[in-house]
C-alpha cells in the first residue's frame, strides 16, 4: 500500500502556510518505502494530471493544511474527507479557479475526485490559524504545533497495510 503525503498552502502567509512549510520539514525527513513526499502546491488541474501519469498509484493521501473553520486558535483537527462533493455548478467553479492556480485544500480534492484520481482514504491534517495575513512566521500558538503536526502525520502513514 502506497501512501501520499504533502502540505498545501501559499508561501509567506503566516499560519496559513502551515501545510507547505510542514512540507518542506517533512520532505527533508526519512520515510519508509512505502511513503511519498511530494509538493502538490500547484494549480489542481496540475496535480490530478501529475497523479493520473504518475507510474504509481497511491492507496492514501495524507494532507497538512490550514483552514479558518472557527475553532479556537492552534486547534489540530485530524479528520479523514468525507469525499462530499458540491453540485455541478460548483465543481465547475472549482475547476474553474484551479486553471486560473488558485491553490486550496478544497478545490485539489474536489478537481481529483472529479476525474478519479484521488485514493479513497484521504485523510486531512488542518490547524486553525491565528494569524491569516502576509507575513514569514507562525504565530507562536501554530509554531508550538509544527512538531505535533509531524507526529501525527507519521502515525497516519503507519494505518494502512505494508
Amino acid at each position: 500500500m502506497m501512501v501520499l503525503v504533502s502540505g498545501i498552502g501559499y508561501s509567506n502567509m503566516s499560519d496559513m502556510s502551515f501545510g507547505r512549510v510542514l512540507y518542506g520539514k517533512m520532505a527533508e525527513m526519512s520515510w519508509p518505502a512505502h511513503v511519498h513526499v511530494e509538493d502538490l502546491n500547484f494549480g489542481p488541474v496540475m496535480i490530478y494530471q501529475w497523479l493520473e501519469e504518475y507510474p504509481v498509484k497511491f492507496d492514501k493521501l495524507i494532507l497538512v493544511s490550514a483552514a479558518n473553520r472557527g475553532r479556537k486558535p492552534g486547534t489540530l483537527e485530524v479528520y479523514a474527507w468525507d469525499g462530499k462533493m458540491p453540485d455541478e455548478a460548483g465543481i465547475q467553479a472549482c475547476v474553474g479557479e484551479a486553471i486560473t492556480g488558485v491553490i486550496s485544500l478544497e478545490n485539489l480534492l474536489i478537481v481529483c475526485k472529479q476525474f478519479g484520481v484521488l485514493p479513497d482514504d484521504v485523510t486531512i491534517i488542518e490547524i486553525e490559524p491565528q494569524n491569516e495575513e502576509y507575513g514569514l512566521e507562525f504565530s507562536p500558538i501554530v509554531a508550538a504545533k509544527v512538531g505535533e503536526a509531524i507526529e501525527i502525520v507519521k502515525s497516519e502513514t503507519m494505518k494502512v497495510g505494508v
